[in-house]
This record gives structure tokens, C-alpha cells and sequence, in this order.
């Protein structure tokens, strides 16, 4: 049986956690894979465990709030490869802060306001130089992702579920742009990855352990599944939504939260 993603060329930006499952599951499905990243040590050893397990991708050191540089490397890409089939933005601010764990009365603009202006620009610039490349072959498929406060209201999450619910909006508009034209544009909504929010916390707030075993006790009453998704399950589904599989699903924000969203 042939690969879901064969002779497709897929960027994903970020080598951390999420950005590595999904640049793995791309490159096990038979995609060129190109994974751009801020961090040299991080996209090196990502390359490696790539290899190590029987396949291979291109990294390249690339900030994706960078416009001219998220441009050259799609050129450098398409020119290496004769077109760009799928775009994954898995990356979130450049900055420490964001101040998670703290009330919104505690918050300074400047926190609060940080996620909302690194997430939406990574998302805006990525997916946008993206579909300047899709839109004239008449394909192609711009991938987000997003966590559980866009949706479900958590307390002490600071401005980042106003940040993923802008990400979801701005994804259903381009969606709308974009359909017309044979681009798909598709949110992953995930419960949680191990360690992605811990650059974020306010560590210094006394508060913090007690609020975060609140989101902790709040989160599992709302889990239907009893467990949360691993990083294998948000790739195999950015593998899938990417595929010809899904080849009718824009528009939409795809849920692995266990349930959690509808309970």
C-alpha cells in the first residue's frame, strides 16, 4: 500500500515537541520533509533521530516571524523540489513570558498581549507564503495548531486561548480565501503536549502549583478518553489531514482533545 503522503514536499516549522512528531510522521508517510526551526541544537538532533529511525529530512535555521526569511526558504524549497504540497506552523513565540499560571488582573498588556502577537504573526506569515506558492498549482494543504483554552474556558491561561481562537478564526478566513483555488487550510486542536507550556509559566507566582493542579483536576473530569494525546497521535493526524484521505475537510479545526471540547 502506497504511502499517504508520497512525492509530497512538506515544511514544518519547529523542531521541538510537536514540530518533531509531525516532521516523523511526515517523512514515515514518504513526504520530502523540510523542517525549519530557530534553534541549531534542536534541529540537529531532530535530523538525527530522523535517520536513526530509517528516514531523512532538510533542516534549516529559519525564524517563521521573519517574512523575508520564511520567503527564502519556500524559495529554496520549491527550487530544490519543483513545488510545496503541505505547510505545518507549529511554532509559538520567540520571547520567554507569556506569564501562564498568572490572573489577568496580574498581567501587565505587554504578557498578556505576547502570545496573541507571536502566535498570529507565525500563522499569518507561514501560511500565507504558503498558499503564494500552492495557489498557482491549484493545491495544497496549510496546517495550524492550537490547544484546549481556545475553546474551553480555563482559568490562568493568560492571553494564550485568545490566541489560539485567533489563530482558529484566521484559519477559517483563509480557508474561505483560499478553497476556490483547490488549497485546504486545517487546525489541529490538541488537550496538551509534554512540555510545551513550561517556557510560558509564570514560575516565580507563589499561586502557580495550586492553580496548575486546578487545570490539572478540571481537564481530566472533561476527558472522555481518560488519556491525553501523544505526540505520535497529533502526527499520524497532521500525516492524514494532510493526505488526498482528507482531500474535502478545510475550514475546520480537527479535535484530539479526548472529547474534552464537546464535554
Amino acid at each position: 500500500m502506497e504511502s499517504l503522503l508520497t512525492g509530497r514536499t512538506a515544511v514544518v516549522y519547529g523542531a521541538g515537541s510537536i514540530g518533531g512528531a509531525v516532521a516523523r510522521a511526515f517523512a514515515r508517510e514518504g513526504a520530502r520533509v523540510f523542517v525549519a526551526g530557530r534553534g541549531e541544537a534542536a534541529l540537529k538532533q531532530l535530523a538525527h533521530d530522523v535517520e536513526s529511525e530509517g528516514g531523512s529530512l532538510v533542516t534549516a535555521q529559519v525564524d517563521a516571524l521573519d517574512r523575508d526569511a520564511v520567503e527564502a526558504f519556500l524559495d529554496s524549497v520549491v527550487e530544490r523540489t519543483g513545488g510545496l504540497d503541505v505547510s505545518f506552523c507549529a511554532t509559538s513565540t520567540r520571547r520567554p513570558g507569556g506569564e501562564q499560571g498568572a490572573a489577568l488582573g496580574e498581567l501587565s498588556f505587554e504578557d498578556f498581549s505576547l502570545p496573541i502577537i507571536d502566535f498570529t504573526k507565525a500563522q499569518f506569515v507561514t501560511a500565507n507564503a504558503a498558499a503564494a506558492r500552492m495557489v498557482p498549482r491549484g493545491r495544497g494543504v496549510v496546517m495550524m495548531m492550537t490547544a484546549l483554552p481556545s475553546q474551553v474556558p480555563f482559568p490562568y491561561t493568560a492571553g494564550f486561548g485568545p490566541a489560539w481562537a485567533a489563530v482558529e478564526a484566521f484559519s477559517r478566513t483563509l480557508a474561505a480565501e483560499l478553497g476556490p483555488d483547490g488549497v485546504r487550510v486545517v487546525c489541529l486542536h490538541s488537550a496538551g503536549s509534554p512540555g510545551a507550556a513550561q517556557t510560558t509559566l509564570a514560575t516565580d507566582l507563589p499561586e502557580l502549583p495550586a492553580r496548575a493542579a486546578g487545570w490539572q483536576e478540571r481537564a481530566e473530569a472533561r476527558n472522555l478518553l481518560g488519556r491525553w494525546p501523544s505526540l505520535e497521535d497529533v502526527g499520524n493526524m497532521a500525516a492524514f489531514m494532510a493526505s488526498d484521505l482528507a482531500a474535502v475537510t478545510t475550514g475546520t479545526t480537527v479535535d484530539l482533545s479526548g472529547g474534552m471540547v464537546n464535554h
